[in-house]
């Protein structure tokens, strides 16, 4: 009688994984038909290698555009600009030439995407993949179980704002979001392991390449976030070792103008190029607090036109869903109501850092790509950590 239950008891478990086995690689099927999907509805974007052919006629749509005449003939958008900028940044022109208003990373991985596969969007396809993939194991690393982690992924790849990366493509901010979500995964390892030095120069390392492709300002939220956890943890020694590698990152920075300081740039000319960047977006900072209104209610506060409010497509209900209970969550951790997990409080408190950065001032939902995924996380292990509490 006690062998025969010991065996239905081992069957039930065998089971039990096996289920979650299936579960699980279906949840990654259907990752993988969504991102299909969306490729095959821009097929002329990824089936055609003939980037160089097509360059003479991508250089002359730039040359008549708004970025080099007053009163253009047409007009191109980022995506084609980023095209073309790549191209000549990987052919060896000096990136300030072709708009200096953000760091030349970006670009580059675009033009390596043009050289290795003439097209400039495989590059976009493969950041696309690599986030969700980062989003799986920085939910291994808070849930410590392969069917939860898979969640956040598996959304995030039904979301316009995700898609629109791939449709659109090559834009930059997918690769700053497999950048920030690589500084929290390698963050997390430094606190979890002894190889403090390791992991910090490798977040060190991602927090470089953030911060080199787009408005380099937006690192010091990430920053702000790591110091305050381990503020907030008393982990006197990490911290040390932290500061101690930040510099990497500023390192990378310059790295990724060395084209520019090939060409006689000085090092003050460099921080010319930095306060321009700077003054940039600092000309962004009208209509504050507008963050929010997009965000819930998706109502955008426009800086042009005639129309002062308009809706964005890529808005969903989703959006004040994960934000109202990622906030909840956040306020129930702090109140020791749900159970303290180190490998989340890295995302809440960048999240927190990064809305109050950019409720100085105007915002789009550009700057959503990378936030809503984090949303995603923080949202799911608060309704998790709650389930967990009705259960007992």
């Amino acid at each position: 009688m006690a062998m025969a239950y010991k065996n239905n008891s081992k069957r039930k478990i065998i089971n039990s994984k096996l289920t979650k086995k299936v579960i699980l690689i279906i949840f990654f099927i259907l990752i993988v038909l969504n991102i299909l999907s969306t490729i095959l509805s821009s097929s002329e974007k990824y089936l055609k290698f003939n980037f160089w052919q097509t360059f003479p006629n991508l250089k002359k749509v730039y040359l008549e555009s708004q970025y080099v005449n007053k009163h253009p003939k047409g007009w191109i958008p980022d995506e084609v600009l980023n095209s073309y900028a790549g191209g000549e940044y990987i052919r060896g022109i000096n990136p300030i030439l072709i708009d200096s208003s953000t760091p030349p990373i970006g670009r580059y991985l675009i033009g390596l995407s043009e050289i290795i596969f003439n097209n400039a969007n495989i590059a976009s396809l493969i950041f696309s993949v690599l986030s969700l993939f980062l989003m799986y194991l920085i939910g291994k690393q808070i849930f410590q179980n392969n069917l939860i982690a898979v969640v956040p992924p598996f959304l995030l790849s039904f979301e316009p704002i995700f898609k629109n990366q791939l449709v659109y493509s090559p834009l930059l901010d997918i690769f700053q979001l497999v950048f920030l979500l690589g500084s929290f995964y390698y963050f997390n390892k430094a606190l979890n392991s002894k190889k403090i030095i390791l992991y910090f120069v490798v977040a060190s390392l991602f927090l470089g390449l953030f911060i080199s492709t787009k408005f380099f300002i937006t690192g010091t939220t990430i920053v702000a976030a790591w110091v305050f956890i381990l503020l907030f943890r008393k982990e006197w020694l990490k911290l040390k070792m932290l500061f101690l590698t930040l510099p990497l990152s500023i390192f990378i920075l310059l790295l990724s103008y060395i084209r520019v300081l090939s060409f006689d740039y000085t090092i003050n000319k460099f921080l010319g190029i930095q306060k321009y960047v700077f003054l940039y977006h600092k000309s962004q900072l009208i209509l504050p607090l507008s963050i929010w209104p997009l965000l819930l209610l998706n109502k955008w506060y426009v800086w042009f036109g005639n129309i002062p409010i308009i809706s964005d497509p890529q808005w969903l209900i989703t959006w004040p869903l994960v934000t109202i209970i990622s906030i909840i969550a956040i306020l129930l951790y702090l109140l020791n109501k749900i159970p303290k997990n180190k490998n989340v409080e890295v995302l809440m408190t960048w999240f927190v850092f990064y809305v109050l950065f950019f409720s100085f001032g105007q915002i789009s939902s550009r700057y959503f790509v990378i936030l809503i995924p984090v949303l995603y996380i923080i949202s799911l292990y608060g309704i998790v950590s709650l389930y967990k509490i009705y259960k007992k």
